[in-house]
């Protein structure tokens, strides 16, 4: 419970309470620096979501749509950075028919209007053309502002604390929380003094991911290749049949998919494996009660992030989480988190991948595997495999549904095999990897210091 006291005189046309909170910090801010709106400086579309039959999860393994188009939602939209390995994908015909209006382009700034609500990111140069689902809002900035506010420095300003505050002021007085395309225009933009610096340093952070990124998608070519598997030739469908000398301890028709199990055993006829658990330290994270989460804005300098299976995006721990505890919390639990330590998601969501870095201090819930290689195979290499259908079939085959959410125990993760490859193949896989992930380090520290230096301005 928050109590605060607003002047007659101070009341705008809005009569929320939230609206006023922390206003004096944001009104601060206004008073000392030329401010623009949103709505002023640029021209904000919605998009819309067509029929089923127009997406496409994974347009490789299908042949009906000549051309797909990376079809972005308000869960793909995190702070900064658009998730790539979660998209869906739209036809041809959807693209340039149906949902002509609400094209994207890399360059564009997103802002979600649901979920994770007044994130805002860029769409990076991976993404040369997309669209978005009706609960995104494309911002594109005028021509004759465009040298004048650099997109990379709105994206600094509205994932900035000064930024979100005015997002959660203009939140509907709904049951779910929901920002209004009309609401969204009414953001006011201070031209801060560092502009510039701000906007340059984003651009380092960006071109940063965009190689660290590919380095990964490299590694994942060579490994692909080495294998030589071709998921498109392997059968799969609806209908099939198990006989009784096939069945294991495991009672899941998911297990015995056929598409998953001839996927391993073509595998295990070109290479030796291994079991994650036999070369690797398997733990799973905690729960810390949802009465001490603390968002962002409400969040002390001493206050850790919490991880959440959503909070793994693009191979890495999000630098904004969506919640965050006190350190006491972090110190009572103490997980023991270490760089190069894989993370895998084992509930909800089966199957992200992510790496810790020497920047990350953090709390993993309970839906996050750690997993930490104790000897055979080297952790980045590791960390690659389990980042491709490889990994990802084997976790899938061993889920089970509690009620109406997705689990693997950690036990069975460990049932997981680790193909071991050309060991020449092995070290350039690693290497790549180790190379994007010293990247995205520094583009963390990139990311500390441009969150300081706004986060300066409010205090």
């Amino acid at each position: 419970m928050q109590t605060l006291i607003i002047r007659f005189n101070e009341i705008k046309d809005r009569f929320e309470a939230r609206y006023y909170i922390n206003f004096d910090k944001i009104n601060k801010v206004f008073w000392s620096n030329p401010v623009l709106t949103l709505k002023k400086i640029s021209t904000l579309k919605g998009g819309y979501t067509p029929s089923y039959n127009h997406f496409l999860k994974e347009p490789i393994e299908k042949e009906i749509f000549k051309t797909t188009f990376p079809f972005i939602k308000s869960s793909n939209v995190k702070r900064g950075f658009l998730d790539l390995n979660n998209l869906f994908y739209i036809s041809e015909y959807a693209q340039r028919n149906l949902l002509k209006k609400s094209i994207v382009q890399k360059g564009d700034v997103l802002i979600a209007m649901t979920g994770t609500v007044g994130a805002v990111a860029l769409v990076p140069k991976d993404v040369k053309e997309g669209n978005i689902s009706q609960n995104v809002v494309r911002i594109r900035i005028k021509e004759k502002f465009l040298k004048k506010i650099p997109k990379e420095y709105l994206i600094a300003i509205l994932n900035s604390k000064f930024g979100q505050i005015q997002i959660q002021g203009l939140l509907t007085s709904t049951n779910q929380k929901y920002l209004n395309q009309i609401e969204i225009g009414k953001i006011k933009i201070p031209l801060l003094k560092n502009l510039r610096e701000l906007a340059n340093l984003y651009k380092k952070i960006y071109e940063i991911e965009h190689l660290s990124f590919n380095k990964i998608t490299h590694a994942k070519q060579i490994f692909e290749k080495e294998i030589g598997t071709n998921y498109q030739n392997i059968p799969g469908g609806k209908v099939y049949v198990v006989y009784a000398n096939e069945l294991t301890d495991f009672l899941t028709p998911k297990f015995y998919y056929p598409k998953y199990l001839n996927t391993l055993r073509q595998l295990k006829r070109k290479f030796k494996t291994v079991k994650l658990g036999g070369i690797a330290d398997i733990k799973k994270g905690d729960e810390v009660g949802s009465e001490n989460y603390k968002k962002y804005i409400d969040k002390k300098d001493s206050d850790v992030p919490f991880i959440r299976t959503s909070d793994l995006v693009n191979y890495e721990i999000d630098n904004y989480p969506d919640y965050y505890v006190d350190e006491e919390i972090y110190k009572e639990l103490n997980q023991d988190l270490r760089p190069n330590d894989i993370l895998f998601t084992k509930d909800g969501k089966i199957g992200l991948t992510a790496m810790a870095t020497s920047e990350d201090r953090c709390i993993l819930a309970s839906g996050i595997a750690r997993i930490r290689p104790t000897k055979e195979v080297d952790p980045f290499y590791l960390f690659l495999v389990l980042s491709t259908k490889i990994g990802l079939y084997q976790a899938l085959q061993r889920v089970v549904i509690a009620s109406t959410i997705p689990h693997l125990r950690p036990e069975r993760l460990a049932e997981i095999e680790i193909p071991l490859i050309n060991p020449q193949k092995q070290k350039k896989i690693s290497d790549l990897v180790k190379e994007a992930f010293q990247l995205k380090t520094k583009k963390k520290k990139l990311i500390k210091k441009a969150m300081n230096m706004v986060e300066n301005v409010l205090k």
